[in-house]
């Protein structure tokens, strides 16, 4: 009875994207919408995304060993009606595209994002004017706060620490990204 539960595991998975590779993509339509494509060895799967996109990456931030997507968008929420940059995680689930999490916000006004050593990192606006650069776990929910990495600093300060990441660190992989209306500093 084992043998036949780990062979019928093992033909599932092989029928599935267990072992095949995967990629995501992100397809602009025209200003306002762009779809997110996931593509396998055997097959590909799309989302329509009707918002505009600002920000594109992808990198394993729950800590599963696969890559999600991470997606920034502009657009208002039900608790926060005003638009705003808002992050959406998507993952691959047996070949189709699916949401992981499609929060409203992080903390504050939320500029950029990238994952850096399984971690989630965002240069976030203070409403002071300030700008912070913090570190997020993956949780159940989505992400949940860890630490602050810089508090109060400008722009150009966070973005010189956020880029260090960048260069150190392989897990975050940028297509076509830049944080909308801001342009990063190298």
């Amino acid at each position: 009875m084992l043998l036949r539960v780990i062979i019928v595991s093992l033909l599932s998975c092989l029928c599935c994207t267990c072992l095949s590779a995967q990629t995501f993509s992100l397809k602009r339509t025209n200003d306002t919408c762009s779809v997110l494509v996931l593509t396998t060895d055997s097959m590909s799967d799309e989302w329509l995304l009707s918002y505009p996109v600002y920000q594109f990456r992808t990198g394993d931030v729950d800590g599963d060993g696969e890559e999600e997507a991470l997606v920034g968008v502009v657009k208002s929420t039900r608790f926060y009606p005003e638009k705003g940059n808002r992050l959406f995680v998507f993952k691959n689930r047996d070949g189709r595209v699916r949401p992981l999490w499609m929060g409203s916000r992080l903390g504050e006004e939320l500029v950029d994002f990238r994952v850096a050593d399984g971690k989630l990192l965002s240069i976030e606006k203070c409403r002071n004017g300030q700008y912070n650069l913090d570190e997020w776990e993956w949780s159940r929910f989505g992400p949940r706060f860890s630490k602050y990495i810089i508090t109060n600093a400008t722009l150009e300060e966070a973005y010189q620490i956020f880029n260090q990441y960048e260069k150190n660190n392989d897990d975050s992989h940028a297509v076509g990204a830049r944080p909308h209306g801001m342009e990063p500093t190298n």
